[in-house]
């Protein structure tokens, strides 16, 4: 396990934690949520760190990596992983669905421009594209992601949009993360790796 396929699966631990909290709670940090959505637009990184836009783009997805595979097993945390080990297996069928990875590639791509004059990170305009793209190419496969939270919160339209974001910039993680090698029967026999991973990358 390498630090790359770490960095890529705190990636999408974070955007996994971000719809949890939103779910939750109706708020999410800004400045992990800002990170992670600019990772869709990555497109042709120098390194994976440079995905997130440094390590610490990722530090909420390694704080919550270190709390899975060390002793402090929370119930959140449970549920971030679940939601990223759903990601991995939505990745997996998106990449076999090479017609359904080049549509959603060149969505991505026109919606671009707008991201880049954007006044913020959560421009509404910018973030319901960007949950139409999740909608239209990821909701529309056999396989889809079911998130828990509050009702009130699950009804509101922008929040929503904002979900299926994040949710597709976890799309992007679990990508990077196969192309660096991650697989998910490594995540049973080098968690222990990971976890140590995780520590140095939260301390640099």
């Amino acid at each position: 396990m390498n630090k790359d396929s770490t960095l890529a699966f705190a990636g999408m631990l974070q955007a996994s934690e971000l719809v949890r909290q939103l779910a939750t709670s109706g708020t999410c940090s800004q400045q992990a949520a800002s990170a992670s959505l600019s990772s869709i637009f990555q497109f042709s990184p120098e390194s994976t760190e440079a995905v997130y836009g440094g390590r610490g783009g990722v530090r909420m997805g390694l704080r919550v990596l270190v709390e899975l595979f060390g002793a402090r097993n929370q119930r959140e945390s449970m549920q971030s992983l679940n939601y990223t080990l759903g990601l991995v297996k939505l990745a997996g069928k998106l990449r076999q669905d090479k017609q359904r990875l080049e549509a959603l590639s060149r969505e991505i791509d026109l919606i671009e421009p707008a991201w880049s004059k954007r006044g913020d990170d959560f421009d509404p305009s910018v973030i319901s594209q960007l949950g139409d793209a999740y909608s239209h190419h990821i909701s529309s496969m056999d396989f889809r992601l079911t998130i828990s939270g509050k009702p009130e919160y699950l009804k509101q339209g922008e929040k929503i949009a904002l979900i299926r974001a994040l949710l597709l910039a976890g799309i992007r993680s679990a990508i990077l993360w196969h192309q660096v090698g991650g697989r998910q029967w490594r995540l049973l026999f080098q968690r222990r790796r990971m976890l140590e991973q995780g520590r140095e990358l939260l301390a640099s």
